[in-house]
């Protein structure tokens, strides 16, 4: 019996750990407002969660495609963790949108590293 061994580098897998969770927490965080705003009587935040958790419906399936090494998937990624970066840079007065900016710096740093972009465009 042979056995079929991940060959994924540990970045690779680290980095869409991150994207999963960082969806999966969007997701649900949009989701529990919601339904907490409306067992509150309180629809004036409805809308930005609904927003918020659409938003990490592209950013779990861009993960997913990052982590099996699908080209789309890490276009999607890189494209979803600039606006990240690029929205706590305009967005500065929130401790926690800073450091989500600055996990999501490292991550997009760790995307466009050599070895990271060689599993996903081979010269």
């Amino acid at each position: 019996m042979s056995e079929n061994k991940d060959q994924t580098p540990l970045i690779i897998k680290v980095l869409a750990w991150y994207g999963i969770l960082f969806g999966c927490s969007y997701i649900v965080y949009g989701v529990v407002s919601i339904i907490l705003g409306i067992l509150d009587r309180n629809y004036s935040t409805v809308g930005k969660d609904f927003l918020i958790s659409l938003y990490g419906i592209p950013m779990l399936v861009a993960a997913l495609g990052f982590k099996n090494i699908q080209r789309w998937g890490w276009i999607g990624y890189a494209a979803l963790l600039a606006v990240v970066v690029f929205i706590a840079f305009i967005s500065r007065t929130d401790s926690n949108g800073i450091i989500v900016g600055i996990l999501s710096l490292a991550a997009l740093g760790g995307l466009m590293s050599p070895g990271v972009r060689k599993h996903y465009f081979p010269a």
